[in-house]
């Protein structure tokens, strides 16, 4: 490989980053006049953006987290070609921890499972579909959107070495879901102290919450 390749490798990886690494969710708050990092968990997920700023801000940060995800994943397949898949791996990697290790928020970010989504969703797509399917049923069981990402990022290695992906492409997926699963340890820690928030789908159990019990950091983040 001779150093033209290494310079466009480096600089689609870069551009990965970059992508990834984009604050959706503080960009949203600061046209709003808040400061999301100020508010609630601190964190700049979804769920954050959604308690602090309401339901429109909330899903549209959701969806561009998801979009620079698989946008900085299928930047590998714009300029490389379908026959790379180490680089769009790779490039899967780069933009979820662009999500996390932001360099324009000081190397901090959220929990890289809605940009981590939106990169499997480039990478493999079956099972990013899958690991969602598992998500959405431990959610509407638990209520809980961290059980339920946390279950997600366990069986998506699972089924990623299960199903003999090329092994770079598998141990990027493992790699990038045991960091989001680090990232949850401290929800892991409620959930079994038995103090995780969980999600209300009635009326009358929001009037029972306050918006402290609603600040744990949770799945989209």
């Amino acid at each position: 490989m001779n150093l033209s390749y290494i310079f466009c490798y480096t600089l689609i990886l870069i551009g990965s980053y970059l992508l990834g690494a984009i604050p959706f969710g503080v960009i949203a708050g600061k046209m709003a006049g808040i400061d999301v990092r100020s508010i609630g968990s601190g964190n700049v997920g979804t769920t954050n953006v959604w308690r602090a700023l309401g339901p429109v801000a909330g899903v549209t940060v959701f969806l561009l987290d998801l979009a620079k995800g698989a946008a900085g994943t299928l930047l590998g397949l714009f300029v490389q070609g379908n026959g790379q898949k180490e680089m769009f791996a790779l490039c899967a990697l780069m933009a979820v921890l662009g999500h996390i290790f932001s360099v324009f928020l000081r190397f901090k970010g959220g929990k890289g499972i809605a940009t981590g989504l939106g990169a499997m969703l480039g990478l493999w797509m079956p099972g990013a579909l899958a690991a969602f399917a598992v998500w959405l049923i431990l959610f509407l069981l638990s209520r809980m959107v961290s059980l339920a990402s946390i279950a997600a990022c366990i069986f998506l290695p699972i089924i990623a070495w299960s199903f003999h992906l090329p092994s770079a492409v598998a141990a990027v997926i493992t790699l990038f879901c045991a960091v989001a699963i680090i990232k949850h340890i401290p929800n892991m820690k409620r959930i079994v102290a038995g103090t995780e928030s969980r999600v209300s789908f009635s009326r009358r159990d929001k009037t029972k919450s306050t918006f402290a019990q609603d600040t744990a950091e949770d799945i989209h983040e």
